[in-house]
């Protein structure tokens, strides 16, 4: 069974996938289950463009693999040129590439892709039919149950014919129009399973809340990707339920990742160092001395509010630590709030 975390813009950066796969690993004891990480979304337009711009978005260790680079946009000729570019730069840094074909992430959003790849069923498949035979890496689709209630049975057909040219299929089982709210649709995603090109793999993505939803409601299908259910708790993908010093060591080791990971992109010349360092060795970012590199942190405390907030769900007291770090801006005075809380959590237990 394939487990995968969900691309999650602003959220599955390094640290956050590191940190993630070094939990499954630790307390997974199924070798039958394997685990797949994803890159941030990727512009194929951007890239174009200027690819050292947004060239961050795939960065990843060698401790991540298999990892799957992920990109979006509706125009075939970028897409393909993209694609293309990456592999013969990259193609022994990834694992697959995969086209979003349904995110409904506001910056996304407001470039319209997002309904045209949906609206444009046949267009779309072109450009998958394209990629596909194109590629030598393998190649997937993410996407939805389709626009509206509607338009769910010719998403199914758009699908099935998709899957005769894709690697993997992931669902996020509700309509673009329901966005992240409304009822998850779990049987459209078996029905495409049925129907679908059996050397296709087919993934669901909805929302799991513990290790046993995954292993009663899998049924026909490949896999499971997780999304926000992982940001506070990485454990999701193991039976292991964390206690309370487990989470204040997993907050700490995050936080110190994300400002060694700051640090190390903001040594890199993106004109001559990309091809080396797409791929770094996890060691290389882990052995960063952070306090002798103190001037060069400057987004961690800003850009670790969110995954502290999901950390410290369910922690009573926590609404003060939130309070207070979210007018941190200093990455010494974060860590030493984040402690001074947690001992007095323990004092008080």
């Amino acid at each position: 069974m394939i487990l995968a975390l969900a691309p999650m813009d602003g959220i599955t950066d390094l640290a956050c996938r590191v940190i993630t796969k070094k939990i499954f690993e630790k307390y997974n004891k199924n070798p039958e289950y394997q685990f797949t990480l994803r890159t941030e979304f990727m512009t194929s337009d951007g890239y174009v463009a200027n690819p050292d711009k947004v060239i961050k978005h795939i960065i990843h260790t060698d401790f991540e693999d298999p990892i799957v680079l992920q990109i979006f946009w509706w125009n075939k000729k970028k897409l393909l040129e993209t694609a293309l570019d990456i592999e013969k730069k990259y193609w022994n840094k990834i694992f697959w590439i995969e086209l979003n074909t349904g995110c409904p992430a506001n910056n996304v959003m407001k470039s319209w892709w997002w309904s045209a790849l949906l609206k444009n069923k046949e267009s779309t498949l072109n450009i998958i039919k394209t990629l596909s035979k194109n590629l030598k890496v393998p190649f997937s689709i993410k996407s939805r149950t389709g626009l509206n209630e509607e338009d769910k049975k010719a998403q199914m057909d758009f699908l099935i014919e998709a899957s005769n040219f894709c690697h993997m299929i992931t669902i996020h089982a509700r309509t673009l129009k329901e966005l992240y709210s409304g009822d998850w649709d779990r049987e459209f995603i078996y029905e495409l399973k049925k129907k679908a090109n059996k050397n296709c793999k087919i993934i669901w993505n909805w929302a799991i809340k513990n290790f046993n939803e995954i292993t009663n409601k899998i049924q026909n299908l490949d896999g499971v990707m997780i999304g926000q259910s992982a940001i506070w708790n990485p454990r999701i993908f193991t039976n292991h339920s964390p206690t309370i010093q487990e989470r204040f060591e997993t907050i700490l080791e995050h936080i110190n990742l994300l400002a060694k990971f700051e640090i190390f992109t903001s040594d890199l010349n993106p004109k001559n160092l990309w091809k080396n360092k797409i791929k770094p060795k996890l060691q290389e970012i882990e052995s960063i001395d952070i306090q002798s590199n103190y001037e060069k942190i400057y987004y961690t405390p800003l850009l670790f509010r969110t995954y502290l907030h999901q950390y410290l769900k369910g922690i009573p007291g926590s609404k003060e630590l939130k309070e207070i770090c979210n007018q941190t801006k200093d990455f010494n005075q974060t860590i030493k709030n984040i402690e001074q809380f947690f001992k007095a959590t323990s004092l008080s237990n």
